[in-house]
């Protein structure tokens, strides 16, 4: 078993390469928390200051140094970019598809592992994170290699394989890893961890009696590893910004965000259903192989362990964040390693029963079916994609839906032809909406914008930004501005008796010009706004809905 372990790293690594690694520095910024990141690592190898992070020229306390850190040391190689920004992320999905892939291997074997690692290098939502400047897909890739290895370290392996030699190296890298998640997002990579192995402890006191198989030195010294690593940044903070820093970060930023409305607007408690549904995505379909099996044990009043080790692993954050006011769909992202490792399970023991063939055909028709949705949808909203001819889109298209026929095709084949197909769709869709659909062929909008800000001001007048390019115009344009929150502290800012700028949509522009404030026009951008692009968007491509305009202005 172990020949095929080179063979399938390299495959894996050749698709990471393609889904997470390719066109990274494409489209430019424009996820408005992208911003955030990027900049803030800028500013810090610009100021030199490696211990508080600073955004727009302010100290943010808002998360961690970890990511800052990480990007900043990218800039430093080779130079500040958004590939740079990215690179982060798309290391940790490397990293996260390597987890998935040695998980599944040993627990499930050989063809699941290579098959978990791939649904988890191709699934929509770890190429879309893979290739934005957050935290959230680092923050998963801690958490799961924190969970797997405490699973193996505190418990034998469910399947009876050999418990490994010593328990403390693992245990030491669940402390390394935990530590690498408070690092990187606070109190919620630690919480994510304890929510998954609290129920499987638990299940393992009553299956076995025994609490734990690991010696309590060994514990020891896993917690000091993880309070050695965890500590020195955040009291340095706190000798440095004193203790309201320490209730900005863990009180307002961490339980106000889980608890309260202030950071994100309340949401139904279904809503990460469809979220992780569109996640997954093309491997969705697949997820029906999961009814045989639950039919099974039902009627056995058994599961086996390695299938409720993973289902804990996918339910618990699911759960917590379910249960939080805050939610955003990037927060669920721990639940991919595990729902990989479940799916890849289902899909090799199904291909491999004739008595589950039928079904498992009809999930291969479904996922090529979704392929040449997905081709329909992007020949519908070609006139969206302003900055491109028509042909890309089509091209773009038509290939996506080939891939499609192919999967529908080759239904009943073995596991590996209709998965190699489903791979290659998603290879050709990450480069193509990458290089074509979300980027631009030149200068990029917010490039062009900062372009104009940089032409027109003649010194140091102040600029304003009100409604559009979100956090990352001063990426670009390298130098602060004033954030106006309404409209009404727009038209306060452009009434100033000196010379200033202000960037805002073509709408407020005239809405203050019909409420008698003289505006100078300098300089107009027309963009389609990728980082909000949605589903709607698509079904019913309307320009003058989905385009934006965006002016800067002079009150002289």
């Amino acid at each position: 078993m172990a020949a095929y372990v080179p063979r399938h790293l390299l495959l894996l690594a050749c698709v990471c390469a393609l889904t997470f690694l390719a066109a990274l520095s494409r489209p430019a910024l424009t996820d408005s928390d992208e911003g955030f990141y990027a900049e803030s690592a800028r500013e810090m190898v610009e100021s030199g200051n490696w211990l508080t992070p600073h955004y727009n020229y302010e100290p943010r306390f808002e998360k961690p140094v970890l990511y800052y850190w990480m990007a900043a040391g990218a800039y430093l190689v080779g130079g500040p970019s958004p590939g740079a920004a990215r690179l982060p992320s798309a290391l940790a999905g490397f990293g996260l598809v390597l987890v998935t892939f040695f998980c599944a291997r040993r627990w499930c074997g050989d063809a699941a592992g290579l098959l978990a690692g791939i649904i988890a290098a191709t699934s929509s939502a770890g190429i879309a994170m893979a290739h934005q400047a957050l935290p959230d897909l680092p923050l998963a890739f801690f958490v799961a290699t924190a969970v797997w290895t405490a699973l193996v370290g505190l418990f034998d392996d469910p399947r009876g394989a050999s418990a490994p030699r010593s328990r403390l190296p693992w245990l030491l890298a669940a402390a390394l890893a935990a530590a690498g998640a408070m690092l990187m997002k606070g109190p919620v990579g630690p919480v994510l961890v304890a929510a998954v192995l609290l129920p499987v402890m638990l299940i393992e006191r009553r299956r076995s009696g025994a609490w734990l198989r690991a010696r309590p030195a060994h514990l020891l010294a896993a917690s000091a590893v993880f309070f050695a690593a965890v500590v020195p940044w955040y009291a340095a903070m706190t000798a440095e910004h004193g203790t309201a820093y320490l209730y900005r970060f863990f009180g307002a930023e961490n339980l106000e965000r889980f608890a309260t409305a202030r950071y994100n607007a309340p949401r139904p408690i279904w809503y990460y259903l469809p979220i992780l549904a569109g996640g997954l995505l093309p491997w969705t379909p697949f997820t029906m192989l999961w009814g045989p099996a639950i039919r099974d044990a039902w009627r056995r009043r058994a599961v086996d362990p390695t299938v409720m080790w993973l289902v804990f692993w996918a339910a618990a954050p699911l759960l917590l964040y379910t249960v939080s006011v805050g939610k955003q769909p990037r927060y669920i992202m721990p639940v991919l390693p595990p729902l990989a490792i479940l799916l890849a399970w289902a899909v090799t023991r199904a291909a491999a029963e004739p008595a589950r063939r039928r079904l498992y055909a009809a999930a291969n028709v479904a996922a090529g079916g979704l392929l040449l949705v997905l081709a329909g949808l992007l020949l519908r909203a070609r006139p969206l994609f302003i900055e491109w001819s028509p042909a890309w889109t089509t091209a773009l298209a038509v290939a996506l839906g080939a891939g499609g026929i192919f999967v529908c095709l080759t239904a009943r084949r073995p596991w590996r032809l209709p998965a190699g197909g489903l791979t290659a769709a998603m290879i050709l869709a990450t480069l193509g909406a990458h290089y074509v659909l979300l980027a631009s062929p030149g200068p990029a909008p917010v490039q062009r914008m900062a372009a104009l800000v940089a032409q027109a001001r003649t010194g140091d007048e102040p600029y304003g930004r009100h409604r559009v390019f979100d956090r990352n115009l001063v990426y670009y344009t390298r130098s602060p501005y004033v954030e106006l929150a309404t409209l009404g502290a727009a038209q306060e800012f452009l009434q100033a008796p000196e010379r200033v700028l202000c960037v805002l949509l073509e709408e407020d522009a005239a809405l203050l010009e019909r409420d008698g404030l003289p505006l100078r026009r300098l300089g107009s951008v027309s963009f389609l706004n990728t980082g909000g692009l949605t589903l709607r968007a698509l079904i019913d491509p309307d320009p003058r809905r989905e385009l934006t305009e965006a002016v800067l202005v002079a009150n002289r």
